[in-house]
């Protein structure tokens, strides 16, 4: 039988696979595509890149990105006796009990901080954590921009910590005393006007802008708080006005129901966004589906709105809002090829003078019950402590007294 001189050619109709020198990573030749998958301790499997058979451009992302992903997910991996272990443990064990918020944003918000602290301490034994572990943290997270994230990442860490102590993972919690970052407070001011404009306005727009106008005009008028107004259900409407349930409390504080008596223009308000639904809902502000918004989805068509309102009557709000979409439409179509391009354009919108947002109305809000020296103003701010009112919420410009005598 004469020697081969050849490797044998690859039958392309039978699945193959091969090393890519990425532990648990492999290639894999199938008819029409090449695939890039990895496969988990536990036996499982995920495909994580695949670009077609013979586009040698493509195949080369791929696998550039696969190997990124297969890189993430190592160093993602939870070690038996590690941080990341016992932060796994408090998430699984102890957070659906301990925390009061169980609703879909609030568990993506502490499993966004999860991820962050898993990142940075996860690999590293919990008897040697030390204070200036933490301090590093709150640095580093400072210097990407946001102190005051890290103020609440290192709030849970301590509260994991706690338990740690209790389970008899570690002697005592290293973060506690620790000085917090500090920043400058981003206050907006805003006035009636403001809010009454784009109420007015959205009412000439389609069902989604003239819902979030509809919305900053209730918020206004109630003083209730975006995460009581996006879900707010219709049984909330009553005959003596409009009631809901305090969505910020501390877990085993009592339910605090908040009433708004009738007025005429809440009642117009509530029913303008009853009328020329295109869908039916329970709610009093749903989207397209007729279900409410999520946090996310509330914020994305809050933002379109205000440039569209900016926009009308500022050229350059206009040009940035039309840049927005291309970007959006360019990374839309690289997330499809599995290539996501960063978004990290400064916008110009947030610091045009007639822009606001849903956070800011509730002040405002508050801030008028106060001037108006109304008798009812703590109990429309509804906080549990008057001081929370006006260390927070008072946005008084000038305070006003009679003398003396």
């Amino acid at each position: 039988m004469p020697a081969r001189t050849s490797k044998p050619s690859r039958n392309v109709h039978a699945a193959t696979n091969e090393s890519t020198g990425i532990d648990r990573l492999y290639k894999r030749y199938g008819a029409r595509k090449i695939s890039f998958w990895y496969k988990y301790p536990d036996g499982r499997s995920e495909t994580l890149t695949s670009a077609k058979l013979g586009d040698r451009a493509a195949i080369a992302t791929a696998e550039r990105s696969a190997k990124r992903k297969a890189l993430d997910i190592q160093a993602g991996q939870i070690l038996a006796g590690s941080v990341a272990d016992m932060i796994d443990r408090f998430k699984t064990d102890v957070a659906p009990t301990h925390f009061r918020d169980q609703s879909k944003d609030g568990l993506a918000v502490r499993a966004g901080a999860y991820d962050r602290l898993t990142k940075f301490f996860g690999r590293m034994d919990p008897k040697k954590l030390e204070t200036f572990h933490g301090y590093q943290y709150l640095d580093q997270r400072a210097k990407a921009g946001a102190p005051i994230g890290a103020n609440k990442d290192m709030a849970l860490m301590q509260t994991i910590c706690n338990y740690a102590v209790r389970w008899g993972v570690i002697k005592q919690n290293p973060f506690v005393g620790m000085m917090q970052n500090q920043a400058e407070k981003d206050v907006r001011t805003v006035e009636r006007s403001q809010v009454v404009r784009f109420y007015l306005w959205s009412l000439r727009q389609d069902q989604a802008y003239r819902t979030m106008g509809l919305a900053a005009m209730f918020c206004y008028l109630t003083g209730f708080r975006a995460a009581e107004i996006r879900p707010f259900h219709m049984s909330g409407l009553t005959d003596a006005g409009v009631r809901v349930v305090n969505a910020k409390r501390k877990k085993g504080e009592a339910e605090v129901q908040k009433l708004r008596y009738w007025s005429t223009r809440l009642r117009v308000v509530v029913e303008r966004a009853k009328r020329d639904r295109k869908v039916q809902s329970l709610f009093l502000f749903p989207n397209r589906r007729g279900q409410p918004y999520s946090k996310s989805g509330w914020g994305s068509v809050w933002q379109d709105a205000m440039y569209a309102y900016i926009g009308a009557f500022e050229p350059a709000i206009a040009k940035e809002f039309e840049e927005k979409k291309k970007r959006e439409a360019a990374q839309r179509i690289a997330k499809r090829r599995d290539n996501p391009i960063s978004n990290s354009v400064e916008l110009q919108l947030t610091n045009h003078a007639a822009y606001f947002s849903m956070l800011d109305i509730r002040p405002a809000a508050i801030t008028a019950k106060l001037e108006n020296r109304d008798d009812d103003a703590y109990d429309f701010a509804a906080h549990a402590n008057p001081g929370t009112t006006h260390r927070h919420y008072d946005r008084r410009k000038a305070k006003a007294a009679k003398a003396t005598e």
